[in-house]
């Protein structure tokens, strides 16, 4: 049964709001071409969704990236009051947000991540640069622990760029993962209505998929992932039994790197991955001949039986 108003929250606080407001006026767009009544919101507080009239709207599209609207809150409140949403539970959510998390269960499923360290200032002086080279290699990656869209993420060749990358890193958490750097091809796994979908290669002209990359950069260009079929289906046996674990049935994207030795390396999970026209997780839709309309209504299909 399809509910017949939607209310699609978009914004937030997190560092990925723009990228928010933009997968919100698409979802928008694509639920008016369905001939469904649907409202945009557009929130700036948590405390805005507690104050929410849910009464008029049994389903709620969460087009939030990052902050209270992926890490779980918004879920957990949704789900008390017995509202239809999109995207993965609060716990899952919770998870998915945390990339220390995501590499725990990954871990713990033999999915290969890359080496990391977890910093926090407590550990300013133990994980000096020259400890993390010996752990990681030269060059290694610098990252909040929480934030999507490549925000915060730095590439470290020496010690100048290290105390640059800590410094850029903290102004978003005090949690950040210093992470091995492997070179390879980046590719992302999606998954829609309980089926994975075609694997997505990213190719761009930077050294890492920053948010330059992701957004603004027109050399990034995106085509189907290439490789022999029995790896095809051990990344995609790997991959669904992540999103199985993580009870994600209805969407979501997980992001890969593929090593010179064909070693799939998981690098995180996007459980409320981006639904704008540059977004990856269309494009690989698209692939599987599902136009963007029909994939907006199989996300709500799937979420209003879950």
């Amino acid at each position: 049964m399809i509910p017949n108003s939607f209310l699609i929250l978009a914004g937030g606080e997190s560092s990925e709001k723009e990228i928010s407001l933009q997968t919100g006026k698409s979802v928008y767009n694509a639920i008016q071409t369905l001939g469904w009544r649907s409202k945009l919101k557009i929130i700036h507080t948590f405390d805005e969704v507690l104050h929410l009239n849910l009464l008029e709207n049994p389903y709620v599209f969460l087009a939030f990236h990052g902050g209270f609207g992926e890490n779980g809150c918004v879920q957990s409140f949704l789900s008390s009051k017995k509202i239809f949403y999109n995207g993965a539970n609060h716990i899952s959510s919770g998870i998915g947000i945390n990339k220390l998390l995501t590499k725990l269960i990954a871990s713990s499923l033999n999915i290969p991540c890359p080496k990391y360290i977890l910093w926090n200032p407590e550990f300013e002086k133990k994980y000096s640069y020259d400890v993390v080279k010996h752990k990681l290699g030269s060059p290694f990656i610098v990252k909040p622990v929480s934030q999507g869209c490549s925000k915060g993420l730095s590439f470290v060749r020496n010690e100048y760029q290290y105390i640059q990358a800590l410094q850029k890193a903290s102004t978003f958490e005090n949690q950040i993962l210093m992470e091995e750097f492997i070179e390879g091809r980046e590719f992302t796994v999606g998954i829609l209505a309980g089926d994975i979908l075609p694997m997505i290669e990213i190719n761009h002209s930077h050294i890492l998929f920053d948010y330059v990359a992701k957004f603004a950069s027109e050399s990034t260009s995106y085509k189907e992932f290439s490789v022999l079929n029995s790896l095809k289906r051990y990344i995609s046996q790997l991959s669904f039994e992540l999103f199985k674990v993580l009870n994600i049935h209805d969407y979501g994207r997980l992001d890969f790197i593929l090593d010179a030795h064909n070693i799939p390396y998981l690098l995180e999970i996007n459980t409320l991955p981006g639904l704008t026209e540059k977004s990856v997780y269309p494009q690989a839709c698209a692939l599987k001949k599902i136009p963007y309309e029909e994939m907006i209504k199989k996300i709500i299909m799937t979420a209003t039986i879950k």
